[in-house]
């Protein structure tokens, strides 16, 4: 498998709306590598030292969505108030942490996808 460092990628959610970010891995046309036999973690943190995430988004627990395993495509599915309940706006405030891991299910092997910063804005339409 060849995967290269994670790439640092900066996230922004909105408190009001579902998280529905779609991203896609490598070099598209390329079937060297998959995400067959593949889970994905990704814990949201106040700072990297952090024990405890305050959100976790998982292939187990349907946060984290494998939508084409061969071109490698996944997108994150979480619903409005699962974020606003977990992660208050951070308009004012330091960001969020997070790393974005696939881990074999055969071997166990943690490869970093993505990291960066998540950042929380409070929505504008609706009843946030």
């Amino acid at each position: 498998m060849r995967v290269s460092t994670a790439a640092r990628v900066d996230l922004t959610v909105q408190n009001n709306a579902y998280w529905t970010d779609a991203f896609q891995f490598g070099v598209a046309g390329d079937t060297s590598w998959s995400f067959t036999n593949q889970k994905f973690e990704m814990d949201v943190k106040g700072n990297r030292f952090d024990a405890t995430p305050l959100f976790q988004l998982q292939t187990a627990n349907g946060r984290i969505v494998v939508d084409d395993a061969v071109n490698r495509v996944l997108h994150f599915y979480c619903v409005d108030t699962d974020v606003s309940g977990s992660l208050p706006v951070t308009d004012d405030c330091e960001p969020y942490v997070y790393d974005l891991v696939m881990v074999d299910n055969t071997t166990g092997t943690r490869v970093p996808l993505m990291t960066g910063k998540v950042f929380v804005t409070q929505g504008v339409t609706g009843d946030s």
